[in-house]
């Protein structure tokens, strides 16, 4: 029986729609209690800078995306040559999406310009309906150069490919699941305030100097690849044989 297999690569890509943001706050204190009661008047004013927030920009954060967690951590201090506990550090954390990309920047500038807040670099992705569909598209384009080689070595070897039919395949995906960070608008506070600020400075430098205005976060393109190997073999031709068929 003739069989062969054929590889191709195949890709899809689109914009993203969604933008994923995550701050936290921490606070210390001798003891777990005292920890949280010191944290608890620096979420009250995170909440409500997030709703001020969305109400000078005219933002909707995507529905059931808001998700908070917190947790507690020993607090230890080095000093004359040993480590000693001092206390407990208590973290709370709040992300949430958006799919007003325009806004991005705003949102981020805004966020690092909070005291007190933790800023985490904003990622990008696409809902669970729009990377299904990226990646049926990635799938389809490797199928048709995996088809279209395997009917070039078909004519090349002088053979019929309609003769074939696929009898294997395997497919391997590739996801990206978020966009260049190729810069941000920064300001002093923003510096100040971002545990991300010694990174971006020297991605600002790096870009040539320019102003710090002109330096924008840019999503890039959500992207799926595919690897798919396609087996091929002789198709089975049935023939009667008196009053018994058989395969050949």
């Amino acid at each position: 029986m003739e069989a062969t297999t054929v590889a191709a690569a195949g890709l899809a890509e689109t914009e993203y729609t969604i933008a994923n943001f995550s701050v936290s706050l921490s606070a210390k204190g001798t003891t777990v209690p005292t920890a949280k009661s010191r944290l608890k008047s620096q979420i009250e004013a995170l909440n409500a800078a997030l709703t001020e927030l969305k109400e000078k920009l005219a933002l909707e954060f995507v529905k059931n995306s808001v998700r908070t967690s917190s947790n507690v951590q020993e607090d230890w201090n080095y000093s004359n040559h040993k480590n000693e506990m001092v206390g407990y550090v208590v973290t709370y954390s709040v992300s949430f999406q958006i799919s007003e990309l325009d806004k991005v920047n705003e949102v981020f500038d805004a966020l690092t310009s909070l005291s007190n807040v933790r800023v985490a670099n904003p990622t990008f992705g696409l809902k669970p309906a729009q990377r299904e569909k990226l990646s049926k598209k990635a799938l389809k384009n490797a199928f048709d150069k995996a088809r279209d080689r395997f009917e070039t070595e078909c004519q090349v070897l002088g053979l019929n490919a309609e003769d074939f039919e696929i009898c294997s395949w395997e497919a391997t995906y590739h996801d990206s699941q978020r966009g260049d960070n190729v810069g941000r608008r920064l300001s002093a506070r923003a510096l100040s305030n971002s545990l991300e600020g010694a990174p971006i400075a020297a991605a600002a430098s790096a870009l040539g100097g320019g102003s710090s205005d002109q330096i924008d976060l840019v999503s890039g393109l959500a992207e799926v690849n595919v690897n798919l190997e396609v087996g091929y073999a002789r198709k089975h031709h049935t023939v009667r044989v008196g009053s018994v068929k058989v395969s050949e």
